[in-house]
């Protein structure tokens, strides 16, 4: 049975949004390892995840809806351009080159690498501009010779991302530090309402209040909502 702080904190794993979401537990399938996740589906069924790898790197998924031809296997697969800035040709080849990592083509699925992921969020490249745009679009080649063009809105895509990825978004707290500080804020919360006995009304009142905390990321305005009288 998970203790009640533990519940509480499942609560960091709910979407803050229609369109992106904040998937806790999420598995790579091209490399099968499990990690967290910002996701969002186009009106097309296009279905893009932004994720880290187990060290670290910071990769796009593109996955294809149903009824469209595969992508082409190799060569300039797609060109990815966040609105405002500068385009980013995404190329596969058959074998990974020992400096450069290309991205993966499986016909159905695309993933790229877009940040080393180490140190504070870039100040430039891809990831940054993916970050600043407002909107993300991809030119998608096809085996059947043809082009596709595709796009995903940015809107509400911070809280998902800074969940997902630990890197901050449209001012939306995100970090190790962050989350170790909501992490205990919450079991502090959850402890109090044990002691000297179980109040269940306390309880409540931190599951809702933990809100403040997986949506909108402030960890003042949940200990003044634990605080308020009811």
């Amino acid at each position: 049975m998970r203790p009640l702080w533990a519940i509480a904190l499942l609560g960091l794993a709910s979407p803050a949004y229609a369109d992106w979401q904040f998937v806790q537990s999420w598995t790579d399938p091209l490399q099968n390892f499990e990690t967290r996740a910002a996701t969002t589906t186009n009106d097309a069924g296009f279905v893009l995840h932004l994720y880290r790898n187990p060290i670290g790197r910071i990769y796009a998924l593109l996955t294809l809806p149903d009824g469209t031809a595969d992508l082409v296997s190799k060569g300039i697969v797609a060109t990815l351009t966040p609105e405002g800035f500068d385009a980013k040709q995404i190329e596969t080849q058959s074998e990974q080159g020992r400096i450069v990592e290309y991205a993966i083509s499986t016909g159905r699925m695309l993933r790229d690498r877009l940040w080393h992921g180490q140190g504070e969020a870039p100040a430039f490249g891809t990831f940054h501009d993916l970050l600043e745009a407002p909107s993300l679009s991809a030119t998608l080649s096809l085996t059947t010779g043809e082009q596709v063009q595709t796009s995903w809105s940015m809107d509400g895509a911070a809280t998902p991302i800074a969940q997902a990825l630990g890197v901050s978004m449209d001012g939306a707290a995100a970090g190790s530090e962050w989350e170790d500080a909501a992490s205990q804020a919450l079991l502090a919360a959850m402890t109090a309402c044990q002691f000297p006995k179980l109040d269940v009304l306390c309880v409540q009142k931190v599951s809702t209040c933990s809100a403040k905390i997986s949506e909108e990321r402030d960890i003042d305005a949940f200990e003044t909502c634990i605080a308020d009288d009811p």
